[in-house]
């Protein structure tokens, strides 16, 4: 297989021009003229520009030949098809379908032509879509087209009917949607409504000044963004339907999302003004770290050289993990055509962008960043936290009482033969306070619920500290299925015996589905940690963060106050999009409180313990600092789609499952739960002793309790506006 490699000369190894490049311009020219999406009045027999990356194998330029009858690849330019229309219509300049289809022939190098025909159409249409998105700067209207197009893809199989088009986009898809290959449809109409979802998502972004911040912006372009979409125009060209014992291991997910992150990383921005290279990558970094555009682009050139790296990496490591998973030789070869077709693309994206090219090329020349290993001495923020809580009354008599359960147990002598960490001497028990952590996020609980709830975190932070110090520890692993059975009176370690007493008062009112699914989940967040301290290498931020979400607690944690708070709710209701949102950045807000209260205390042992923050830092190669504020925007991101799911889409959620009155209190009862929960953690993290590093005590009580969100108001009301 070629390998993509970004060569002295800025040549990108192996792009090759697809030979069916005249044909499918011209099929695509009058496919635009037919639907009405030509929006200048220009000769459609004008030149394509020929990319001047110096692609080994193409043919040279003819200087004494006039631009006006050349093509990209050397022939002579295709007939006339007509006239353009008028620029009234909504649509791309002719200029832009020249782009689209030398982009669909540099990327797709062996499909054939009918097919090389329909991508080049996509990516017309897809231009035409973010001309019309950003003429309408309005945020409901462009989530009202997208939506209105999102009607179109879901309607029947064998395409919409063109006659009940509003305009020439629609119409457009319609007719794209009727060429579509029936045993594909399905598979092109899900990526392209991701990618629709998307284009709303930016639009909606830019009309109210709101950037992502890097790592989130990489986390859009791998879900609703132009990677996924890409991947799947490949398969579709290929004709490759991948089998699912492939597409669910770990490391195609990890080639796929490096292929994603270049394919973002190189994509123009929908908002650019015409004219330009600024992407909207390039935005992204401008606003977040304070650069000027030259050095935006020269970040953007490193993380693109960076990222290219490491696909070519995972494509030659993981590939044959990728071969493990097939049934046979058909399979295989499956695989290695689809893992070829994703070289070729990007391979064609330098191509086709010779300007991405020299700026990766200089990239890969630059020295990696060090990356920093002692204490990271930078000052943490002012939290944003809109949600409010308040100490439960029952707070001593609980700091007695799991001073005297952690001691009963064991957890305060070291728990055998090995010496007592810092943290769980005496005194250092009493410093962490997790009383004072179940007394702020249980601040309604009584007595022995609050009992419970502390002696579980007590637990758990011992649990974790186990498996830090003995790199995983297998060997607690391996009995947990013992320890969680109802009837269990394993005698081991100390916090073996403590898990057999917190398991048992966890579950004593619990039917057998609740219980099984908190064991699973709890089994999930150790075997993962175990995982997240094993790994050889720096993770992926993202993943990790996915990870971390489990090995924080946060998805046990969102379990337990369902089952409380939230009985006899349908399951249904909790499989909802907005509700697993919901679950999922309550989670996530947990993790990267953590991660950055430990960043910035700095490694407190021997072993090294990894977190977002960290990797961060060595994902974008960026300072302390900058990782810091990237990972407080990341949980300041995460804050507000919280909160805009409790305003704006809960109330449609209840409507649509027509709950009573009980039933919509009961669920009140697990979201203000979930809101009490994130704001007691960080006031307990700002202040605990378990990171005694992390500045002088007073800053740490400001920061406790953040800074300001909405207005304190029932969560069910809608928001203004």
């Amino acid at each position: 297989m070629r390998a993509l490699e970004i060569t002295g000369s800025g040549e990108p190894c192996g792009a090759r021009l697809n030979p069916n490049v005249d044909r499918a311009y011209a099929n695509t020219a009058r496919w635009a003229r037919d639907q009405g999406l030509l929006s200048s009045d220009v000769d459609l027999t004008g030149p394509r520009q020929e990319s001047k990356a110096g692609v080994s194998g193409s043919p040279p330029r003819p200087e004494d030949v006039p631009d006006t009858v050349r093509c990209a690849s050397g022939r002579r330019a295709p007939e006339a098809v007509g006239p353009a229309v008028g620029p009234t219509g909504p649509g791309v300049p002719a200029s832009g379908i020249r782009d689209q289809v030398l982009l669909a022939a540099w990327t797709h190098p062996d499909v054939p032509g009918p097919e090389l025909s329909l991508i080049a159409c996509f990516g017309v249409w897809l231009d035409a879509v973010r001309h019309h998105l950003r003429r309408h700067r309005q945020a409901t209207t462009a989530e009202r087209y997208v939506a209105k197009l999102r009607a179109h893809l879901a309607g029947p199989p064998g395409g919409s009917d063109p006659r009940g088009a509003a305009d020439p986009v629609e119409r457009g898809l319609c007719d794209l949607r009727a060429r579509v290959a029936p045993s594909w449809r399905w598979q092109l109409d899900t990526a392209l409504i991701d990618l629709l979802r998307g284009q709303a998502a930016e639009s909606a972004g830019s009309v109210v000044s709101r950037v992502p911040n890097p790592i989130d912006h990489l986390e859009l372009g791998r879900g609703p963004g132009p990677g996924p979409w890409a991947a799947r125009l490949v398969a579709y060209g290929l004709r490759t339907t991948l089998p699912a014992e492939v597409t669910g291991v770990a490391a195609f997910r990890a080639v796929h999302n490096a292929f994603c992150d270049v394919v973002l990383l190189r994509a123009p921005s929908g908002a650019a003004p015409e004219g330009t290279e600024r992407s909207g990558s390039v935005v992204v970094l401008q606003r977040h770290f304070g650069q000027s555009r030259p050095l935006a682009m020269a970040m953007l050139g490193d993380l693109q050289a960076r990222r290219s790296q490491r696909f070519d990496e995972l494509t030659s490591a993981e590939l044959p993990a990728l071969l493990v998973g097939c049934r046979d030789e058909a399979q295989r070869e499956t695989v290695l055509r689809y893992v070829q077709g994703l070289r070729d693309w990007l391979a064609g994206m330098l191509a086709w962008r010779p300007n991405s090219a020299a700026a990766e090329v200089e990239a890969a020349t630059r020295p990696a960043p060090a990356r920093q290993r002692t204490a990271n001495r930078v000052r943490l923020p002012d939290f944003f936290m809109p949600f409010d809580t308040h100490p439960n009354p029952a707070l001593e008599t609980t700091r007695r009482h799991t001073r005297a359960w952690a001691q009963q147990h064991g957890l305060l002598d070291g728990g055998g033969p090995e010496r007592a960490p810092r943290q769980w001497t005496p005194a250092g028990f009493d410093a962490a306070d997790y009383a004072l952590l179940a007394a702020l996020t249980e601040p309604d609980a009584d007595e022995a619920e609050l009992a419970l709830a502390a002696d579980r975190q007590a637990w758990s932070w011992r649990a974790d500290d186990h498996l830090i110090a003995s790199d995983g520890g297998a060997d607690f692993l391996s009995r947990l299925p013992q320890l969680l059975r109802p009837d269990s009176r394993a005698a081991g370690a100390p916090w073996e015996r403590a898990l057999t007493d917190v398991w048992r008062r966890t579950t004593a009112g619990l039917d057998s589905r609740p219980r099984r699914e908190i064991a699973v989940r709890l089994a999930e967040m150790l075997e993962l940690r175990a995982a997240e301290l094993g790994a050889a290498e720096a993770a992926d931020p993202l993943e990790l963060l996915a990870s971390r979400r489990r090995t924080c607690g946060g998805e046990l944690t969102a379990a337990l106050l369902r089952h409380r708070h939230a009985p006899g709710i349908p399951a249904e209701l909790f499989a909802t999009a907005p509700m697993r949102t919901m679950a999922t950045t309550f989670a996530e807000v947990g993790a990267l409180r953590h991660d950055l209260f430990r960043y910035r205390a700095g490694p407190g042992g021997a072993h090294s313990v990894p977190d977002v923050v960290t990797a961060v830092a060595a994902f974008l190669g960026c300072g302390p600092h900058q990782a810091v504020a990237i990972a407080d925007d990341m949980c300041t991101a995460r804050l507000r789609r919280f909160e805009s799911i409790t305003h704006r889409e809960l109330p449609a959620v209840i409507e649509e499952f027509a709950l009573t009155a009980a039933a919509r209190a009961r669920l009140e009862r697990y979201v203000r739960g979930l809101q009490q929960w994130m704001a007691g953690e960080l006031r307990w993290i700002s202040v605990t002793g378990r990171y005694a590093s992390t500045g002088d005590r007073s800053r740490r009580a400001r920061r406790a309790f953040g800074r300001p969100g909405f207005p304190r108001q029932r969560f069910l009301r809608r928001a203004p506006g």
